[in-house]
């Protein structure tokens, strides 16, 4: 079951679902017997206490036979309700979800104060350069190094024998042992999530957090995002090279390499092993296997299968892509020829 951490997040009093809706500017459909007490996604088994939304009847279906606190529908889909729970139909499922889910959650304030807070738990050895911020509750392990113009964020655990660059900052992550993040880097920040609508983009609350295991390196510049409703893992020994983009829920598997300037989308999976050139772009929900590598500049839009090899764009097999680069050539070579020969 997904809760935001506390240590991160703070979580308001339930709300009856007839107040949920009204907040929302929803229409209550069908009354419901729980009260909504968190935001969560339609991946999680147990929704009883929770509110979701469905904007589509393909989505809708996955609800079926399940008990959901609230679910924020679209209209015409009102009369196709597969669950028990209270009902809410709105034109935008989504941009009503972010409201509630605004409501209930909220990112833990921090107190505006230079140096380390008192209450910070620093590991023996540790240096922590004077213009650094530490924030409240945060743990920074021992011999661990942290930079000039550092942020440490509320809560943030960061394990041992680690170092921060100048000038980065870290925000809702616990971080392993031996991490190194170079200067600039940015982990924890809001994912970009928004709803869009007649009104513009409401933004759909960032509620997960960033998990780093042991011996890794994120380079300079680079971005973690936070997870939405989850959160985005970065497993033992993964490689991110500068001016590198891991969205919100991404997951990396153990030993894999990110090089300069890839971006990886939402909530993709990438296997252990896997390696990624420069530039390359991941789009979201897709799954690269174990072992997969992924050419310079490719436009990745599908699943990737194990141990292959892709390029392009769009990115398919290297074999059909080195192929379909040689006909090409040749094709064009020929042209040229057959100009040449009418001069």
């Amino acid at each position: 079951m997904f809760l935001p951490d506390a240590r991160f997040f703070l979580t308001g009093e339930p709300l009856d679902p007839a107040a949920a809706a009204q907040a929302a500017g929803a229409d209550l459909v069908r009354e419901g017997r729980r009260l909504v007490c968190r935001a969560a996604s339609l991946n999680e088994v147990d929704l009883s206490d929770a509110v979701v939304f469905a904007d589509s009847e393909k989505t809708l279906a996955r609800l079926e036979g399940r008990e959901v606190a609230l679910c924020f529908a679209k209209p015409e889909s009102a009369g196709k309700t597969p669950f028990r729970g209270a009902l809410a139909a709105h034109p935008d499922p989504k941009r009503a979800f972010a409201q509630i889910a605004a409501w209930l959650h909220k990112e833990r304030p921090y107190r505006l104060s230079a140096g380390i807070d008192p209450s910070a738990q620093i590991g023996h050895g540790a240096q922590i350069h004077e213009t650094a911020v530490i924030a409240q509750d945060a743990s920074i392990g021992a011999r661990t190094l942290i930079g000039p113009h550092v942020f440490i964020g509320p809560g943030v655990e960061i394990g041992e024998d680690g170092r921060v660059g100048p000038n980065a900052s870290v925000i809702c992550a616990l971080i392993g042992a031996r991490v190194l993040i170079l200067a600039g880097a940015r982990i924890g920040e809001e994912g970009f999530g928004f709803a869009r609508g007649a009104q513009g983009f409401v933004r759909v609350p960032q509620l997960g957090r960033v998990i780093i295991g042991d011996d890794v390196e994120v380079g300079a510049n680079s971005t973690i995002d936070r997870g939405a409703l989850g959160d985005t893992v970065i497993e033992d020994g993964v490689k991110i090279d500068n001016l590198v983009q891991v969205g919100h829920n991404v997951r990396v598997g153990k030993g894999a390499a990110l090089a300069a300037q890839v971006g990886v989308a939402g909530s993709t999976v990438i296997g252990a092993g896997v390696l990624i050139a420069g530039q390359a772009g991941l789009a979201d929900h897709l799954t690269i296997g174990d072992g997969a590598r992924i050419a310079a500049q490719a436009g990745l839009m599908r699943d990737v299968p194990k141990g292959e090899h892709w390029g392009g764009t769009p990115a398919r097999p290297a074999t059909a892509w080195f192929r379909e680069t040689a006909a090409l050539t040749k094709l064009a070579a020929r042209k040229k020829t057959k100009k040449d020969g009418n001069d």
